[in-house]
């Protein structure tokens, strides 16, 4: 494992020091917990994990590069830690580790993998075999195994739907089918379809139809409310093309995620941005578009979004295995207002938008606001879904793409009719590997491979 020599093994005991479960902001708690795998400490909140870099005795910097500095009692006890003039406190050692190996029975033994036929359980998914589904299912079993050997750390599961069949179902790191992930932004995609069921019911009367009057009664005063704001179309948010100054990866950006999530009413917040831009012209990915319409949903429907979405979404799917509580302020500060779902009936959803928006006969949303959400650009983005393309030997291949922070990707490929779905744990990674997430490698790498 990560830790053989004597030199690593005192290096990881040296760690362990710092083990446990602290205080955290917004009276949460966070645990610290040192991985076999690469001997490094890493913070754990809602399961997603962050590295610390040890720089010196008992100090850290966070992949922020903000300083963690631990303090000890007169026993030269680990007591508490620093962070940006905060103190917070150890309140136990007593902690349930999270797993840090992909596969621990196989992972100095990758090569004893053995390949399964996904289980045929009672939720309508169709399984198979994936030999008869791909011409070099070879190279998806050795995309398996480079996992189990820890050569692309943090993937949770993978699912690959080909020909109407599940094909492949592999999970690592202690998740299991019935093990509800969170999506990250990968949930936005996902949810986009509210809007277009709230249209289909006559709740909204189409996208085309102005933003703001939306919210006149929520909030009587609106900032920097000049003629390009009011010309804000509600498909304007949900193709990204707003016109704000929100652009979630710019920290000059007076809408990026973190500016945000510091207000007191993160719809507000976005509504209230001053204009760059005439809507409509350029997309600018803004996680603001997101939680305003699923606002503008509420308002519409006068129903709370999560009785709106078991209603018309997850009843009529059969999913009850989910976790979604829409609050869009700092009470949500260390959940992001994310849907939590297990792989499989993200399946399902993406299964239904594939086939036009219906799942196993019924009618969810309807096809027009389907085929609507897949009309955009090359490398752009429609209806909430992102369009992603790979280029192998000259060849493209083309996906709609729902992705979230740590590795949330499903991929709805239209001309392979097939679906992939990868989640993760390598949040910021950009951050602290400077590169991107694994499914970005493994897609092209192996699966697209796998096919011819």
């Amino acid at each position: 494992m990560g830790c053989t020599s004597s030199q690593e093994k005192s290096q990881y005991q040296r760690l362990t020091d710092y083990e446990g479960r602290y205080e955290y902001l917004g009276n949460t708690t966070i645990d610290l917990i040192v991985s076999e795998l690469d001997t490094t400490l890493y913070a754990v909140v809602d399961k997603a994990k962050y590295p610390l870099k040890y720089t010196a005795i008992d100090s850290f910097v966070n992949i922020q590069n903000a300083a963690i500095v631990f303090l000890r009692d007169k026993n030269k006890k680990v007591k508490s830690y620093t962070a940006n003039g905060k103190e917070f406190k150890r309140i136990t050692t007593e902690i349930k580790k999270t797993e840090m190996l992909p596969r621990r029975a196989l992972f100095n033994q990758p090569e004893n993998y053995v390949y399964h036929t996904p289980e045929n359980i009672s939720d309508k998914i169709n399984t198979g075999n994936i030999k008869d589904a791909f011409e070099k299912p070879e190279l998806v079993f050795d995309m398996v195994k480079e996992i189990i050997k820890g050569n692309f750390p943090d993937v949770h599961s993978i699912l690959i739907y080909k020909n109407k069949k599940l094909v492949l179902e592999e999970y690592f790191y202690g998740y299991e089918q019935n093990t509800m992930h969170q999506l990250r932004s990968a949930g936005k995609s996902l949810k986009g379809g509210l809007l277009g069921i709230a249209i289909d019911k006559g709740f909204v009367k189409s996208e085309k139809e102005k933003l703001i009057p939306y919210f006149s009664t929520t909030y009587t005063e609106i900032a920097h409310l000049d003629e390009r704001k009011k010309q804000i179309t509600i498909a304007d948010f949900i193709t990204y093309r707003h016109g704000m100054d929100c652009e979630n990866n710019n920290a000059k950006s007076l809408g990026n995620e973190v500016a945000m999530m510091e207000s007191e009413d993160w719809v507000k917040h976005t509504l209230d941005l001053p204009m760059v831009a005439e809507p409509g012209t350029f997309s600018s990915y803004c996680t603001g578009c997101s939680l305003t319409i699923n606002s503008l949903i509420e308002i519409a429907t006068d129903q709370k979004i999560e009785d709106f979405a078991k209603q018309y979404l997850f009843d009529p799917l059969e999913i009850s295995n989910y976790k979604w509580t829409f609050e869009p302020n700092p009470s949500s500060i260390s959940t992001f207002n994310q849907l939590y779902m297990t792989p499989r009936d993200v399946l399902k959803i993406a299964v239904m938008y594939k086939n036009g928006g219906q799942w196993s006969g019924q009618r969810i949303i309807s096809k027009e606001w389907i085929d609507k959400t897949f009309e955009m650009e090359q490398g752009d983005y429609g209806y909430f879904w992102e369009h992603k393309y790979f280029v192998i030997d000259g060849k493209q291949y083309n996906s709609y793409l729902a992705t979230g922070n740590g590795g949330q990707k499903i991929n709805i490929w239209p001309e392979l009719d097939m679906i992939t779905i990868f989640t993760g744990g390598n949040y910021n990674s950009y951050e602290m590997y400077g590169k991107s997430t694994a499914p970005n490698e493994l897609i092209p790498k192996y699966i697209l491979q796998a096919l011819e």
